[in-house]
């Protein structure tokens, strides 16, 4: 038997209890004193509606009380793709069910599907009484199965589906039925993947108004058999005052690293810099879309940059979490301060002028200059929408997956129309898919493997 047959089965009555008790309201004033009602995910449980039906109950929507469910809905061309964007079920995952998916005792949050996949799921609370301009840190605990198999015991070393989960901060508190991640008052951590254990996700933000969300973000990569999410042991606590923008959380499950704090470019524009203009953008530790992402950064967050590769696809910037203080960030998710645009066009170098730092300090960054160049990539520049990713080069084939405006796709070649990008795709036999042309944006390694 399955283990979601046995939650199913074990959780039937237990989940439609009546509610005993009323939580006490959080007031964010003081320091270390936990915001969130039932940061635990305990009982009692709750149902809710479903938010891609207003005003219809959804009976597998069953939550810890004070946690809101969220999903993505499908759109018009996903109503026939049974697979993509299924709606989850959601449970109290207990001890007694499944003992090392509780990191607390007695119970945790729980939500997954089943065959499927559904491009943003999670809970969400909303925390009233804030003071704005407080700065918040949510944390909160997941633990993640995602695996093809039903062998025993369930664990995720077996064709995962690329499954992960990140903290979120709403700023304004602005949430109705499901969280808008366009939204630029949506402040997020790095997407982490602690698989058959418990790792810690968290974020940072300053309240902008007298009230919050904090969201507990997932996604998955392919539709396995199960994709499954445990989280526990939730916190909003204050940790400080200021700062508009937030602290990014690193991608690694373990204890936070040295993270790089948003900061405004120099008045004077003396030094090179950029900042992120979409909601977030990924830091990564190499200048590629498959090098690792050690962070996610908020819109907004300015880095001081050293160098550009060869194709000027990528920047090298400051970030105390990269290996030698350096990281690397994607040239169409920022945007470039004067001294930039002129390292970038060829322009001379400006050094910083003397005033701008005590003589005792570190030399300033390096005017930017060439690296190593980059892989073949496409960017997919939808305008918003995620783009189809299909099985062969015909508007015909099957779907086997979607991605994100904005995402960077690997490609090894082009069909001989030029009208379909091949990219590397590891959730198909061969390991690879296809893109409409037209629909991404090549950079210039791309252009040249395709003859363009």
């Amino acid at each position: 038997m399955s283990a979601k047959v046995i939650i199913r089965a074990a959780l039937a009555a237990a989940c439609v209890t009546t509610l005993l008790f009323t939580p006490r309201a959080s007031h964010a004033q003081t320091p270390g004193q936990n915001l969130l009602k039932n940061p635990g995910f305990d009982w009692p449980a709750q149902t809710n509606g479903d938010v891609c039906a207003p005003g219809w109950e959804k009976g597998n929507a069953i939550t810890p009380k004070d946690w809101t469910p969220f999903w993505a809905c499908k759109t018009g061309d996903e109503r026939n793709q049974d697979r993509v964007n299924r709606p989850p079920e959601f449970r109290v995952m207990t001890v007694d069910i499944a003992a090392d998916r509780v990191r607390s005792y007695p119970t945790s949050g729980s939500f997954f599907t089943f065959w499927a996949l559904n491009q943003s799921m999670g809970l969400y609370q909303m925390v009233n009484n804030v003071t704005p301009g407080t700065k918040l840190r949510f944390s909160a605990w997941a633990n993640l199965l995602t695996t093809d198999s039903d062998e025993l015991p369930l664990n995720s070393s077996r064709a995962p589906g690329g499954l992960q989960a990140r903290a979120c901060i709403h700023t304004t508190g602005n949430v109705v039925l499901n969280p808008n991640f366009n939204d630029p008052a949506i402040v997020c951590g790095a997407w982490i993947r602690p698989y058959d254990t418990w790792g810690e996700m968290w974020v940072e933000a300053t309240a902008a108004f007298g009230q919050v969300a904090v969201i507990i973000d997932t996604t998955a990569e392919y539709p396995v058999k199960h994709n499954d999410v445990h989280v526990d042991d939730a916190s909003l606590v204050v940790v400080g005052q200021g700062g508009a923008a937030a602290a990014v959380a690193p991608a690694a499950v373990s204890a936070p690293q040295p993270q790089a704090q948003a900061q405004a470019a120099p008045a004077n524009d003396a030094l090179p810099r950029v900042a992120v203009k979409t909601p977030t953008a990924n830091v990564r530790a190499a200048p590629s879309y498959t090098g690792q992402i050690i962070a996610s950064a908020p819109q907004g967050m300015s880095f001081a940059v050293k160098a550009y590769t060869s194709d000027k696809e990528w920047w090298q910037i400051e970030y105390s979490g990269g290996q030698g203080g350096v990281a690397y960030i994607h040239n169409s998710v920022v945007d470039m301060n004067a001294a930039a645009q002129r390292a970038l066009t060829g322009g001379a170098a400006v050094s910083a002028p003397a005033s701008a730092a005590p003589a005792a300090a570190a030399a300033p960054p390096a005017a930017a200059q060439t690296v190593a160049g980059a892989a073949a990539q496409v960017i997919v520049s939808t305008g918003g929408d995620r783009l189809n990713i299909r099985s062969a080069a015909n508007a015909a084939a099957s779907i086997v997956g979607r991605v994100a405006n904005g995402a960077s796709l690997e490609v090894k070649g082009i069909s001989p129309d030029k009208a379909w990008w091949r990219i590397t795709y590891p959730g198909t036999a061969d390991g690879t898919a296809w893109v409409m042309a037209q629909w991404v944006t090549p950079n210039a390694a791309a252009k040249q493997l395709a003859g363009l």
